[in-house]
């Protein structure tokens, strides 16, 4: 009989990102033949997000408990006889919590990246404490860790550098082909009408964290516009403009983005729904990703799939995970930055380029299948 690797979403449920990281993950391991002969997957996740998982409904290695309820000892109970009578052998990535401290030897860790040791400034005191205590348990642990990128294990022996925990990197691909091919022309057309995209467009795609950088794409508009340059251009904006560690840079965004220089040009979109966000990067000209940490950008590996141009953050993570179609930028430099833009539309708008620009969508999802099953072989030595 298989063992069980049980994928506990409701540990992340407050943050997205953490719960499509767990999609991302148990896709590569349905890839690979050798982890699915040994092992079925269980995921746990609540009645809220289980529509993230509804592509892995019908697979026959996948068991999709979905857990109503907010009692903390009943959901200990109900993870205790799903964990212990349930043939579970791994727990992934295993939070240190209460709860989760009654499953340690089965627990496989995973820490996204080390930003409040990079960017300290960017946190509060108490969160950095609580982040900080988090790191130290685990890594002193002697629990495998997986890391998703070689950036990410160098910080982790930078900062922890007596650390007991045995590391494994494993990057991820963006699972997100059922909903690319719900990416109809007549979704497309109601998407533009919906936001009103009638020009092209650049789109700039996360959430407005002061670690994804907004501030230096916001100066390159503005350098561009005060020049007269991409004045027929509109540049989109997803997420809601909010930072609750970082009012302040929040407010000098705003005021840029207000600004008569650059508000006709500047949409700001706010929260839309996964297979809208898609149309959007779908027929954006280019991508601009300007973060200054990452673990694994879930953001590029989505343009990835959609095989678009990005620019890209010099940051070390960033040159690890770039492909043929990304162009890297000084993250500081927004003068710079508007010139990469400027000469990039530029490429754009030529005809001989217009397919580079437009993507190969069926290219984009075979890539991501042979990188999920390469990607594969990192967690078979995590649970083989």
């Amino acid at each position: 009989m298989k063992k069980k690797i049980l994928f506990n979403g409701l540990g992340n449920r407050g943050w997205i990102g953490g719960l499509y990281y767990i999609k991302n993950i148990m896709f590569s391991c349905l890839q690979n033949e050798n982890i699915m002969e040994r092992f079925s997957l269980v995921l746990l996740i609540d009645p809220e997000h289980a529509d993230i998982f509804d592509c892995f409904k019908e697979n026959v290695n996948v068991d999709i408990r979905v857990y109503d309820g907010n009692n903390k000892i009943k959901l200990a109970l109900y993870e205790m006889r799903l964990i212990w009578f349930g043939g579970v052998k791994y727990c992934y990535a295993l939070e240190l919590n209460k709860i989760g401290k009654l499953f340690k030897k089965k627990g496989i860790f995973w820490i996204p990246d080390f930003q409040h040791r990079t960017l300290p400034e960017f946190f509060g005191a108490e969160e950095l404490a609580h982040k900080e205590k988090n790191d130290l348990a685990m890594t002193g642990s002697d629990n495998p860790m997986v890391l998703s990128s070689f950036d990410a294990a160098r910080d982790l022996e930078r900062f922890y550098p007596g650390h007991r925990c045995s590391v494994e990197v494993v990057h991820f691909v963006s699972y997100i082909e059922p909903e690319v091919r719900a990416i109809t022309p007549e979704l497309e057309q109601s998407v533009r009408e919906k936001f009103d995209l009638k020009r092209n467009y650049i789109y700039i795609p996360n959430q407005f964290w002061q670690h994804k950088n907004h501030i230096v794409m916001v100066e390159a508009i503005e350098c561009l516009l005060k020049e007269g340059r991409l004045c027929d251009y509109d540049f989109v904006f997803t997420g809601n403009l909010k930072d609750y560690r970082n009012p302040e840079y929040i407010d000098k965004l705003r005021k840029i983005m207000e600004s008569d220089t650059v508000c006709a040009n500047i949409k700001l979109l706010g929260f839309v729904e996964r297979t809208e966000q898609l149309a959007i990067m779908k027929n954006a000209q280019f991508i601009v990703q300007p973060s200054l940490c990452e673990g694994w950008g879930t953001v590029l590996e989505d343009a990835k799939v959609l095989d678009k141009v990005v620019l890209l953050s010099n940051i070390p993570v960033h040159q690890e995970q770039q492909n043929k179609k990304c162009v890297l930028f000084d993250p500081h430099d927004p003068k710079q930055l508007a010139e990469t833009i400027a000469r990039t539309a530029a490429r754009a708008s030529l005809p001989e380029h217009e397919a580079e620009y437009a993507g190969n969508m069926e290219q984009g999802i075979a890539n991501m299948y042979r990188e999920a099953r390469e990607y594969s072989r990192a967690l078979e030595r995590v649970f083989l």
